[in-house]
């Protein structure tokens, strides 16, 4: 369970996501330490974080209350960790917030708050009162327009979302699903910061997929940072900040770091959804110089910063190499250096599992994507399993909604 500097004198924080990699480096840059359980305990986090544990999950599934609490006890077991930070694992179950947050802080947006942003219906009557764009939404999706998706309610990573006529022709979606109207155009995604009704813009990315047949949506990469026009740039900025504000002024205060998708379709920007914790995107944007997790506390202190140094020059691209048939590394494979979550090996991944995370930079968004997807390759192709097939018959990208 210890890992990286277990004698370190610093103060510690208490994380858990889906994969809490990226929270723990984001801690180690910004002065603490990070005592972190996920789904995985790979590599990486053995050694960017203080302790860390394994807790058995699948993704996309949420945590288990009973494993994860025990699991949370035993890695922060003499220790005083100031509060707890949580990642992707807990849009659909926030009354597993509510039970950490009677034992330790919860440093980020409330339980609360989270049920409410999950809640669809909630969701769109703020975008109606903030004069905000929202796909139109119903319990379930008309018979007479393809155009409409199914997704699941507190649903992250796109895994989730189907076309509407296919969920019908394979017997229906259940009571945790609803229907959205599918807008086409161009995709983005807005980091940012809040704190009592107010936002802090970070930057800009693109979110692209990497669909299977069962899953036309699945949440692949994302690369940034990067300049939307002016005029786009100022309608998702005052979005957010509309939406935010609005939010607050219905007793659900947003705190922290947060990220918010957008569609914009013949000059109207939309507001997809809106994840209140630390997402996909941190490897595209944490730095040294302005790591995400400082600034995460400074907002949840009521702090946002005023003004930010410009990120380097170039984009990084970063996202999630998918198994497209099963896939065996043996003892003697070498993780390349622009990987992480890293498995410890050998290691056996059945088809539609990740691989683990790709990090590639380019001078332009379109080099840093298409250096991305050249390692993506190049880490399939290293396996010792032939996955020639699998790779012949991938399905072409659709929007990412």
């Amino acid at each position: 369970m210890d890992g990286a500097d277990a004698s370190s004198a610093r103060p510690t924080i208490l994380c858990a996501a889906f994969s809490a990699r990226q929270i723990a480096e984001s801690a180690r840059l910004s002065g603490f330490d990070a005592l972190a359980v996920d789904f995985f305990a790979d590599l990486d986090l053995r050694a960017s974080a203080r302790r860390s544990e394994l807790v058995t999950g699948a993704y996309p599934d949420g945590f288990s209350d009973t494993d994860l609490i025990a699991a949370l006890e035993r890695v922060s077991e003499g220790e005083t960790p100031i509060g707890f930070v949580y990642g992707a694992g807990f849009e659909d179950r926030p009354e597993l917030l509510d039970e950490i947050a009677r034992r330790w802080p919860v440093l980020g947006t409330s339980a609360e708050a989270s049920r409410r942003l999950k809640d669809p219906f909630w969701f769109a009557r703020i975008c109606e009162r903030a004069g905000v764009a929202f796909p139109q939404i119903a319990p379930a999706a008309p018979s007479d327009d393809d155009l409409w998706l199914i997704k699941r309610v507190g649903g992250c990573g796109g895994s989730h979302v189907r076309w509407a006529n296919r969920v019908r022709a394979a017997g229906g979606s259940g009571d945790r699903f609803y229907a959205q109207r599918f807008v086409e155009g161009e995709r983005w995604s807005l980091l940012a910061l809040a704190a009592d009704g107010m936002t802090r813009s970070l930057g800009f990315s693109h979110q692209w997929t990497d669909p299977s047949e069962d899953e036309p949506f699945r949440y692949a990469g994302a690369v940034g940072p990067l300049d939307p026009p002016p005029p786009i740039v100022k309608s998702m900025v005052d979005a957010l900040g509309r939406l935010v504000a609005a939010a607050h002024d219905d007793g659900t205060t947003l705190t922290g770091l947060l990220s918010a998708d957008f569609v914009e379709a013949n000059g109207l920007v939309h507001c997809l959804e809106i994840n209140a914790r630390f997402g996909a995107t941190v490897d595209v944007f944490d730095r040294p110089e302005a790591p995400l997790l400082k600034l995460h506390l400074d907002a949840c202190e009521g702090r946002l910063p005023q003004t930010l140094a410009p990120y380097p020059a170039g984009c990084r691209a970063a996202g999630l190499a998918w198994a497209d048939v099963d896939l065996d590394f043996g003892t003697d494979h070498v993780w390349p250096h622009w990987t992480r979550d890293r498995s410890h090996l050998p290691r056996h991944y059945e088809a539609a599992e990740p691989i683990a995370t790709v990090v590639a930079e380019g001078r332009t968004a379109k080099e840093a994507r298409e250096r991305f997807e050249a390692h993506v390759e190049s880490l399939k192709a290293s396996s010792i399993s032939n996955n020639a097939v699998g790779t012949a018959n991938r399905v072409p990208s659709p929007a990412m909604p």
